[in-house]
Formats: structure tokens, C-alpha cells, sequence
């Protein structure tokens, strides 16, 4: 496996790279993938590279996470960020029509290395939950008083009505 560290891009040179299985580790902080300070854990991408003559198909799993804000209680919280995409570069368009358009790239017979960077940003990037939970059991925030139910209970029993709702409820007592 070749381990390629935090210095060097995530660049996998491919001309004079023999046919069959390659594999390969990339570590990068993060602000060198171009993610926000909400990543402060290095990225770490295995690449398995599978090249043919024509074609050359990846596999990519990448491992980091992040600090983000929990949506109901509002504390910090370490989030694992673990996805994977598979890539295929072919050198014919003909080639292309047969495969995913969001799993190909077309790449001219002279072109010498494949850069991973853009893409394990976005995979990255794509992952982040859209709700981000501390924990499943996480009670959230009062409303009234903002505790933090998670910690202590709070007395506010009072419940919020929304004045629109008013008309109808006159109906039920009438």
C-alpha cells in the first residue's frame, strides 16, 4: 500500500502505473481538503485502484469527523463522518454512455495524475447529516426557559398556544 501523508496532495499519478489492483492511504488536515474549522481531526482516504487499459475504476472510503453544534440541546459535539464513492475514468465517451453519469469521468489517454481532493471534499461535505444529534436520547432545550433538559428539569408547564388555532377551538366548545 502506498501511504502518502499530510504534506502531499491527494494526487494518484497513473501514467506508467501497471495494470491490476493498487492501493493507497491518504492524511490530510483538513483545511488542506478546504473544509471549514468544524473539522479539526486529520482526513483519512484508502483508495483501491483498479486499472485496466482503457479504464481505471476507484473505490474510496474516507474516515474523519467533526465538532457541530447539536440541533436540540445546542452542545458541542464530536460527529464521525465515514462515507464512500466509488469513481470510474474512462478514455472513451463510448465507454461513458454505459455507466452512472455521477460515477465516471472522462480523462484523455495523456493525463497523468488523478486528483482526489475536490471530490473527498464534497463526499465530505455531503455527509454531514442534516439533523445533527448529540445522542438519540437527547432531550433538547425548554422553550420557555431554555434548560437544558439533558442536565435538569425546569418548571415551565405553561403551554404555548399559537392565537391562530383560536378560531378552531371555539368551534369544539360550541
Amino acid at each position: 500500500m502506498n501511504r502518502i501523508e499530510n504534506d502531499n496532495p491527494m494526487k494518484i499519478r497513473i501514467s506508467q502505473l501497471s495494470s491490476g489492483l493498487h492501493e493507497y492511504h491518504f492524511s490530510s488536515k483538513p483545511s488542506d481538503v478546504g473544509l471549514e474549522e468544524n473539522f479539526q481531526k486529520d482526513v483519512n482516504v484508502d483508495v483501491v485502484l483498479d486499472k485496466t487499459q482503457r479504464q481505471i475504476f476507484l473505490k474510496v472510503d474516507i474516515h474523519t469527523s467533526g465538532h457541530f453544534p447539536c440541533d436540540r440541546c445546542l452542545e458541542d459535539f464530536v460527529q464521525p463522518i465515514v462515507s464512500h464513492y466509488n469513481m470510474l475514468y474512462v478514455m472513451d465517451a463510448q465507454d461513458a454512455d454505459k455507466n452512472p453519469v455521477d460515477e465516471i469521468q472522462i480523462i484523455s489517454p495523456e493525463t497523468t495524475y488523478i486528483e482526489l481532493t475536490e471530490d473527498v471534499r464534497q463526499i465530505v461535505i455531503l455527509s454531514i447529516p442534516l439533523k445533527l444529534i448529540c445522542k438519540d436520547e437527547c432531550k433538547g432545550l425548554c422553550s420557555q426557559c431554555g434548560a437544558n433538559w439533558n442536565y435538569k428539569s425546569c418548571m415551565c408547564h405553561e403551554e404555548v398556544t399559537d392565537s391562530r388555532w383560536e378560531p378552531l377551538k371555539n368551534l369544539l366548545n360550541n
